[in-house]
């Protein structure tokens, strides 16, 4: 790749984080931008401002850590209520299908190829930004809405391939998102020497955060699972 300067972080006048635009994103060719993307080079920032406002940066593109551990649960009941023992195994099969599923997402729609301004412009929002800001904890989970888009799409895959309860499908799934990404957020919110003093689960996510740690600062072609059970073949 022909060498270029990075994109210089702007500085918030009244709070002294720093951030980056939109506009430094769609400025580079698509070349440009995976290289500033993914390299371990690039001065990572605390946000990342789509829009001129901080409303529409808060609704449209972040999601509080405790949002959807609170909004989740009531779509999840709603999916599997009532509870039988046919459902329990649909649930217990879409909870193993995430396992792949984390791995297909993440690889191959989250690292989509930019080959455009429109898939550059996709890329920059839905993954872009958590490689650019990882501190950026607002953004670690899904927004609801972006979530939502994804599970609605994945229920119409279902219900296309005919399985008998494709609800308890993503009831499972779903389970194991809520899982996957407060682990998620676990390492990136603390070292991996503070993650692994959690009583009884610390080893284990210390592995997680270590794993995950080189997709982000050493090599983002690989490690594209966060869960170190999926880590084995990633």
């Amino acid at each position: 790749m022909s060498v270029f300067c990075f994109p210089t972080p702007h500085i918030d006048q009244l709070t002294g984080e720093k951030y980056y635009t939109k506009e430094d994103a769609m400025n580079l060719t698509p070349e440009q931008y995976e290289e500033w993307v993914y390299s371990n080079k690039t001065e990572h920032v605390n946000e990342v401002r789509l829009y001129k406002t901080k409303f529409w940066n808060m609704i449209l593109t972040k999601s509080p850590p405790f949002l959807p551990l609170l909004f989740w649960p009531f779509i999840i009941y709603y999916l599997i209520m009532p509870l039988t023992l046919i459902r329990f195994s649909w649930i217990s099969i879409g909870f193993i299908f995430w396992f792949p599923l984390e791995y297909l997402f993440h690889r191959f729609l989250f690292h989509l190829p930019v080959i455009g301004y429109r898939t550059q412009s996709f890329h920059f929002f839905l993954h872009g930004i958590h490689h650019v800001a990882p501190t950026d904890l607002w953004h670690v989970f899904s927004p609801i809405h972006e979530l939502g888009i994804q599970v609605f799409f994945v229920w119409i895959v279902f219900n296309i391939l005919q399985f008998s309860d494709p609800n308890a499908l993503c009831a499972g799934l779903l389970i194991n998102y809520i899982r996957y990404d407060s682990v998620h957020y676990l390492i990136h919110a603390y070292t991996p020497t503070d993650i692994s003093k959690i009583p009884l689960i610390g080893n284990y996510l210390k592995k997680c955060s270590v794993h995950h740690r080189q997709h982000h600062f050493s090599n983002p072609r690989k490690h594209f699972t966060i869960s170190f059970i999926s880590s084995i073949v990633d």
